[in-house]
């Protein structure tokens, strides 16, 4: 695949961060016709060069730093995979340089990051969007008209545990960049956004949260449970990143429940109601499933919008406010609550 080095119908996007995110992504975009790869950005020549030769682009640009990337006239939009702890820094030097951001989740480190991240798109008139696949998924849309078929919603538990294979190192003495504070790390800003994410796109912001985890030596979550209460319904968001589950998320209501499989990928759905009859509401699985984001984000940017309609900055802020205070229940703290 090549990539435009010029202004053109295609929009030339630098990503940054060479993780399996990354690959995931670009492997899904090279699906849209006007996306194009200008570059990516790493911190040694040779791991960008090894990213490009594994998707087979020879003409791609690497970039050493995300000051190269800001300064190349030629670059429209920014993919950050990078730690979460860059993620607000990197966003709003991008803003302010005149790129389009999309910032994969979580946004930022804490819900003043990410304000300034939204501050510096609406100064610079660029769109920023949360990288949050999930809402942007051809099931996600299928889920939100079948929720008429439960009926009166009463209770949502969003299940997400998946044993890290970092997890392993960690317990040998190592420390990954996953279980540090430092890098704005954790399981609930992991995994538990997954289910998070969608009850809040489906129902709102909670009236109340409480929070309860088990809390490695180093300081982060590797476990834990989110109790969100509503008026007249409530949720319970469950992760995991030390143990491994089934991970089915169901929303219950009076007339019957929705049944979800993987609910970062929305693999299959299932309404069953109380008189036990059973539709399937889900799509094929897809296996390019970041194509529809990365889409939406093109679409949007030709539209002149700074605001996703779906990732929408009002939701990035919810989630954000959860993830702030629960973290601040179970003594999560990274060094960007202290300075900032």
């Amino acid at each position: 695949m090549a990539c435009t080095k010029q202004r053109g119908v295609n929009m030339n996007f630098v990503i940054v961060g060479t993780n399996f995110i990354s690959d995931t992504l670009l492997s899904a975009a090279k699906q849209i016709e006007d996306f194009s790869l200008y570059g990516v950005c790493s911190r040694e020549q040779q791991t960008g060069k090894a990213f490009l030769a594994k998707h087979d682009i020879t003409d791609a640009k690497v970039f050493t730093s995300i000051e190269q990337v800001c300064q190349d006239p030629l670059v429209d939009a920014v993919y950050i995979a990078a730690p979460n702890s860059l993620h607000k820094h990197y966003a709003v030097m991008c803003l302010e340089a005149g790129k389009h951001v999309l910032g994969e989740k979580p946004s930022a480190a804490n819900s003043k990051e990410l304000a300034a991240i939204i501050q510096a798109a609406k100064t610079h008139q660029r769109l920023y969007m949360e990288a949050m696949m999930t809402t942007h998924l051809p099931n996600f849309a299928r889920l939100k008209n079948a929720l008429i078929k439960i009926g009166t919603p009463r209770k949502y538990i969003g299940q997400y545990s998946q044993y890290s294979s970092r997890y392993d190192k960690y317990k040998n003495g190592e420390r990954p960049n996953t279980f540090l504070p430092e890098f704005a790390n954790g399981a609930l800003v992991d995994l538990g956004i997954y289910p998070l994410y969608i009850l809040l796109a489906l129902w709102g912001a909670p009236q109340s949260v409480k929070a309860s985890g088990v809390l490695l030596e180093t300081g982060v979550d590797g476990a834990g449970d989110v109790l969100l209460n509503y008026a007249d319904k409530q949720a319970v968001i469950s992760y995991s990143k030390i143990s491994q589950g089934d991970n089915f998320t169901e929303i219950q209501g009076e007339k019957g429940r929705i049944r979800i499989e993987a609910v970062s990928l929305l693999k299959r759905m299932q309404f069953i109601g109380n008189d036990g009859t059973v539709e399937e509401l889900s799509e094929p699985f897809d296996e390019h499933f970041m194509r529809h984001e990365v889409k939406h984000f093109i679409n949007a940017v030709k539209a002149g919008q700074i605001e996703s309609s779906v990732n929408t900055h009002t939701l990035s802020k919810q989630v954000m406010a959860v993830l702030d205070e629960a973290r601040a229940q179970l003594g999560v703290v990274y060094p960007a609550d202290k300075y900032n």
